[in-house]
């Protein structure tokens, strides 16, 4: 795989991370209705962590490729956690269900997890680029039940 296949797998992975959110964008006058938990982040600082934070992702993705380390484990392990990042804005914003939501972003906060626990042997660099991606769902795991919670 040469340098330009890397580039599309690369901008490819930030666009399959992406994908639930363009479909389900936040805001809307259901969200503009709830009470907010503290530390919400206005919509500008979400948009711009998640793009950061899908970067991360994409790049450890394509170091895993590169390095020839990417097997069906560590593909079925992304997908895993592809899955419960795409499942969360349909629960919050296209269903409007706070309580599952909260409960997906522990999924995600676990899939991450065990994502770099299964990359780290391989590739030190490529499980470091997750670990803001882990502590970003430790605050987003705060922000689900707060939502949740305030708005029973």
């Amino acid at each position: 795989m040469g340098t330009l296949h890397h580039v599309l797998l690369f901008f490819t992975v930030i666009v399959l991370y992406s994908l639930a959110s363009f479909a389900f964008p936040a805001g809307g006058t259901w969200y503009a209705s709830l009470a907010k938990p503290d530390g919400t982040p206005p919509d500008y600082v979400l948009g711009t962590v998640w793009f950061l934070l899908h970067a991360l992702i994409a790049a450890s993705v394509v170091l895993s490729v590169r390095r020839r380390q990417m097997n069906r484990e560590l593909l079925l392990l992304y997908g895993i956690n592809w899955f419960f990042h795409q499942l969360f804005p349909l629960l919050f914003y296209g269903l409007q269900l706070p309580f599952l939501a909260a409960v997906d972003t522990l999924l995600i906060l676990y899939s991450t997890w065990v994502l770099i626990r299964a990359i780290r042997p391989l590739d030190k660099i490529a499980s470091s680029l997750l670990i803001p991606y882990l502590q970003w769902s430790v605050f987003a795991i705060y922000l689900a039940v707060s939502f949740w919670v305030l708005n029973l």
